[in-house]
């Protein structure tokens, strides 16, 4: 696929997660992790997690790029379970209303996903079923909703949203919202928040067939003006539980988990459920993790990532199930035959430059020195790589099992859009098994180990 430089395309751009080398020998070679719940219930999912995100988004790897139809989409669902992913995570807020394709595509394949001929290798997807993963917690994006959602919000950003002329007293009606401003949707009584909750959850289960194997909160309590946070106190993590397990939400889901929580909370909700039998255990966390780190400015509201020393640590967030993803999973920057790091970082800045208030947001967070030395020992590692091993893997593949080859990666949200680019991703599990922790080591900070050829 021919990649065409555009600000847009700069979305997929770095990815851990999109594009990863094709080899045939490793198609067959998909990892299962499994767990069980309190009642001993276990289910085997697929250490690759089919992200379906921008499926059918247009525009989005080069412009002019047309929106996929539905049999477009359900070939690379098809070809996805194929391979052995069995596990597709999603939203309601996810573009083209992918969660409700989703939905459709995994009622009409039960049957089929039965069948050993259905699959490259008849050992794929040992539990011969198709899960969902989608998400809730969403706070409400002010930018577009132009009025404060009924119930509760934080003095705080009431306070906000009042100095700059926002909101006015005592109306409701919002007039020249910042972009990037957010009202929570886990703040006030444990009522309200289950009540919000629970509209997110009714409307995604029926639209995934009232089946929703892992249901995420995308976001913790918090609230956002110009896509930075508001000092203010958050929700307890308690009451945030309790909540979500009562019997109206927890019905409706199998397992429970995160998305873009801190360290210091996951723990919590670790320990809260293992004291507390009633309250639903939560399965997974899913931060933002990448060669590519953020600056101290994340590169979305809310938006939190772990490190390459946590992820190293066997014992970080002990007791939870982590998903690393990364929201700017794609290719521009790997665009063949010529990766070069300047090109992708001028179209980013152009963007900054035409006022889109994401891509200022991204720019500061993401093009660093940091990580330009690193875009530029990941080219070089590659390169060196595969003339020592006889293998023909691509930068993007690299940057794929540098994040799989973490002790701390459970699973992996990946992007692919393509059927070319979803082979590929299969085939980086293979990689990330040849790397070593003195390779990460190498990726990452740049300090070579006495006995390895990678050095500076």
């Amino acid at each position: 696929m021919q990649c065409v430089m555009t600000g847009w395309s700069i979305s997929l751009l770095f990815s851990a997660f999109a594009l990863s080398t094709f080899a045939s020998s490793t198609l067959h070679a998909m990892e299962y992790v499994e767990i069980c719940n309190r009642e001993n219930s276990c289910k085997k999912f697929s250490r690759l997690i089919m992200g379906t995100d921008h499926l059918k988004q247009s525009d989005w790897t080069y412009d002019g790029e047309p929106e996929k139809n539905d049999e477009e989409v359900y070939k690379i669902l098809d070809e996805s379970a194929r391979l052995g992913i069995n596990l597709f995570d999603t939203a309601p807020i996810y573009v083209g209303s992918v969660e409700n394709r989703l939905g459709r595509w995994r009622a009409s394949r039960r049957d089929l996903v039965l069948k050993n001929n259905f699959y490259a290798s008849a050992d794929l997807n040992p539990d011969r079923k198709l899960y969902a993963l989608s998400k809730g917690g969403f706070p409400f994006d002010l930018y577009y909703a132009k009025h404060l959602a009924p119930g509760t919000h934080s003095e705080r950003l009431q306070e906000e949203l009042q100095r700059l002329g926002v909101l006015t007293s005592p109306t409701t009606s919002l007039n020249n919202v910042p972009p990037g401003t957010y009202a929570s949707r886990l703040y006030g009584s444990g009522e309200q928040i289950k009540q919000r909750v629970l509209e997110e959850i009714t409307n995604s289960s029926s639209q995934l067939n009232e089946d929703i194997t892992i249901y995420l909160m995308h976001r913790d309590d918090g609230d956002f003006v110009g896509f930075q946070p508001l000092e203010r106190e958050q929700t307890p993590v308690r009451n945030l539980m309790e909540a979500l397990s009562a019997p109206e939400i927890s019905g409706k889901y199998w397992m429970l988990g995160w998305s873009n929580w801190k360290t210091d909370r996951v723990n919590e909700s670790i320990d809260l459920a293992g004291e507390n039998p009633a309250l639903a255990k939560p399965a997974f966390n899913s931060p933002y993790f990448s060669l590519f780190e953020m600056s101290s400015r994340s590169i979305h509201a809310g938006g939190i990532q772990v490190t390459h020393q946590e992820m190293m640590d066997p014992n970080f967030q002990k007791g939870i199930k982590l998903s690393p993803y990364s929201p700017l999973g794609g290719f521009s920057i790997l665009d063949k035959p010529e990766p070069r790091w300047e090109n992708t970082k001028k179209a980013a800045k152009k963007k900054y430059d035409e006022g889109d208030a994401y891509w200022q947001n991204v720019f500061r967070a993401i093009f660093t020195k940091a990580n330009e030395a690193r875009w530029k020992r990941v080219v070089k590692f590659t390169g060196e790589f595969n003339a020592k091993h006889g293998t023909t893997y691509t930068i993007d593949q690299m940057i794929n099992a540098y994040a799989l080859a973490h002790p701390r990666t459970d699973f992996l949200t990946v992007g692919p859009i393509t059927l070319e680019q979803l082979r590929r991703t299969v085939g980086s599990l293979k990689l990330a098994r040849m790397l070593t922790p003195k390779d990460l080591e190498y990726l990452y900070s740049g300090v070579p180990s006495s006995s390895s050829e990678w050095t500076e």
